[in-house]
């Protein structure tokens, strides 16, 4: 077939990945970009002089080993650093967890709970066998499930035939991840507080709502899906922070042939007199003319905002004005004269209680409370934290001596009930940096500058609509054959060469690439190589 001309809106990590396929194949690929970066949600900064740092995302173990070999990222500046340990998680009493994501991690629980210890094996063996199970589904799209087609049928085949591989008990958990709120679940398999307030911790993630939240399960499986070198559990740091890796995708898909044009804020999708993809009109009012639009923008944007009223069916336009995507999460960045000295584990030179993801939720409840403030219109607080000092890691990202600390913060709604988030700003570095300090009280005199990027601010400079960094909810009716709507889970659209390629379609969000590869070879199903 001819080549076409290819309008990718959006350069985030599953924009670009999309774009380097697409080009590959002999398409004229355009990739426009409303900031003035490429990276999207994956995007490095220096938000202070000096420093560099990860605005958004913040730390990696979903990219996709097949992308960075595909487009030779290595060669273009990527490298990541595996964090060792994984997780330091201190607790008011003095007392931590230390979790290298081994077999050292039974120790560890044991400080707690030797029953726990024993049983932690067993429980993540559990979750690496259900993510055997679901990892062949990510780079495929689901069938539909009302599909009749022979590839629908063999893809719900298959699908069934997996899961009778799994052994019963496997399957009935698999249900539970599911269905259930993640405390629900640990409380079958720990006693432990601190041990499952760690894990409540890391299920919530991104989640709009509390630890008995249905489905808040399943994104316990992000810890198996992924890995660095070889270990899956762990996260790594990525050199230079998270704009590495869009960087390098970008150059790799120029070397192909993609043009990229940043501050190029898209308007809507245009359409000729016959009613087919004509082109996009940016903000500017220039057009650009192209048959067929990528959209890593998210859906509510692309569906709601881009296209001419009247463009979806109804069923579809009703069922999008419903789509779940309100986000509570913040982030709080730190430039530090000093690492932090715990009083759990003291010291100001690097050490193990720095190089790892850092956890503030002392126990299930305190989670619990902190959205109980969100779901009534306000910042937690005390809210929840996770940190990453990135420059222990990686020196380069932080002038000598000085180091840069990424706060991952929980929970703020959307819209509040009283005030502004502007005005908010100050209130939010102050708890989270009062948060933090009950564990290492040098902090507050370290902190050299702050600066918070709030769910408002993620939604208007980062396009994550409603402040969802996942681009919807992450729950059982918004994943898999439902993301983001049953009948559409393929990356096509009730439009004609109107494709989705970002985290609200399946597999969802997190920095792995899949919804862009995916997206591609549907593309490529449909046109096929220019």
């Amino acid at each position: 077939m001819p080549a076409r001309d290819i309008v990718v809106i959006g350069a985030g990590h599953n924009g670009l990945v999309a774009a380097n396929l697409l080009a590959e194949a002999g398409h004229q690929v355009t990739v426009l970009e409303a900031r003035g970066i490429v990276g999207g949600a994956c995007v490095t900064e220096e938000l202070f002089p000096g420093f560099k740092v990860s605005s958004t995302s913040y730390v990696s173990t979903l990219l996709l080993p097949r992308i960075v070999k595909r487009f030779e990222l290595e060669r273009h500046g990527y490298r990541v650093i595996r964090q060792d340990p994984a997780f330091f998680v201190p607790f008011p009493d003095g007392r931590s967890l230390t979790l290298r994501g081994n077999d050292d991690d039974a120790k560890e629980i044991a400080k707690f709970s030797k029953k726990d210890a024993e049983t932690y094996h067993a429980f993540h063996a559990a979750l690496e066998r259900i993510g055997a199970f679901i990892k062949p589904l990510v780079l495929k799209p689901p069938p539909r499930i009302d599909g009749r087609s022979p590839r629908d049928l063999w893809g719900l085949l298959q699908m069934g035939l997996a899961a009778r591989r799994l052994a019963p008990a496997d399957l009935q958990m698999f249900v539970g991840l599911a269905s259930l709120g993640i405390a629900d679940v640990l409380d079958m398999w720990f006693e432990s507080e601190e041990l499952k307030a760690f894990l409540c911790s890391q299920a919530v993630i991104g989640a709009y709502g509390g630890v008995h939240q249905p489905g808040t399960a399943f994104l316990l499986l992000h810890d198996v899906l992924g890995g660095v070198d070889g270990s899956v559990g762990v996260w790594g740091v990525v050199v230079g922070g998270m704009g590495t890796i869009t960087r390098t995708l970008a150059d790799a898909g120029r070397e192909r042939g993609v043009t990229i044009r940043v501050n190029a804020p898209v308007a809507r999708i245009e359409f000729d007199a016959a009613g087919r993809i004509d082109g996009v009109r940016l903000k500017s009012g220039e057009v650009v003319r192209c048959a067929v639009v990528v959209s890593n923008a998210t859906p509510r944007r692309t569906f709601l905002e881009l296209l001419p009223s009247g463009s979806l069916p109804e069923e579809f336009e009703r069922h999008m004005r419903g789509f779940k995507d309100l986000g509570a999460s913040l982030k709080v960045h730190l430039a530090l004269s000093e690492l932090p000295d715990f009083t759990a584990m003291p010291g100001k030179s690097a050490g193990p209680q720095h190089r790892g993801l850092l956890n503030f939720t002392p126990t299930v409840d305190f989670i619990e409370q902190a959205w109980d403030d969100c779901k009534r219109g306000a910042f937690s607080t005390r809210p929840t934290v996770e940190a990453c000092i990135h420059s222990v890691s990686d020196p380069s990202v932080a002038p000598p001596g000085k180091h840069i600390m990424t706060c991952f913060v929980q929970y703020g709604p959307r819209h509040l009930a009283s005030g502004t988030w502007e005005g908010m700003k100050e209130t939010v570095a102050d708890r989270v940096v009062a948060e933090m300090a009950r564990y290492a009280p040098n902090l507050p005199r370290a902190v050299m500058a702050r600066h918070v990027y709030t769910p408002e601010d993620l939604e208007k400079e980062f396009g994550l609509t409603g402040g969802n960094i996942y681009h919807g909810a992450m729950t059982p009716d918004q994943l898999f054959a439902f993301r983001p709507m049953a009948g559409y889970a393929d990356y096509r659209t009730p439009v004609r060469n109107l494709y989705l390629c970002g985290s609200g379609t399946h597999p969802g969000g997190g920095v792995w690439g899949a919804p862009g590869w995916n997206s591609a070879h549907e593309v490529l199903r449909d046109i096929g190589k220019g």
